[in-house]
């Protein structure tokens, strides 16, 4: 029964995803204060989901999701600490996405960025701030 579920939830979140990245009806702008309230859950299920949605999003062309970094860019950080390795290995690969588009864009809110940085790069956990200090230097803040 539980697979049932699962599976069927999986289903329903892909077809969810496919309707909001192919409509012009949904607003991106109202969309992500939704995700950012979400992302301090620690719910591994819940944070699969948003990692799921933040990478989804940032494949869609005509959506600037650096942009929105700023607001989630914390969240993301807070998974790298997870007792998921999961959950870990896709906010590392979410964040590591982020870090190679911000290289090839010229228009980047690092005012908002450097603070989320600075304050990670003071993190008890070894692979947070290690990530944090290798965004500082690869972004030369």
């Amino acid at each position: 029964m539980l697979i049932n579920v699962q599976s069927a939830a999986h289903l329903l979140d892909r077809h969810v995803k496919d309707i909001v990245t192919e409509s012009d009806q949904c607003s991106i702008e109202e969309f992500i204060p939704l995700l950012r309230e979400r992302l301090n859950v620690l719910n591994p299920y819940v944070r699969q989901f948003l990692v799921g949605w933040i990478t989804v999003l940032d494949s869609v062309s005509d959506i600037d999701m650096l942009g929105f970094l700023p607001d989630f860019l914390n969240g993301l950080f807070n998974m790298l600490s997870d007792s998921s390795h999961e959950i870990r290995q896709q906010a590392d690969a979410a964040l590591s996405e982020f870090l190679q588009e911000i290289k090839n864009s010229p228009n980047v809110d690092y005012g908002r960025m450097a603070e989320i940085l600075v304050r990670r790069a003071g993190s008890i956990d070894e692979f947070t701030w290690l990530t944090s200090i290798t965004w500082c230097i690869s972004t030369s803040l």
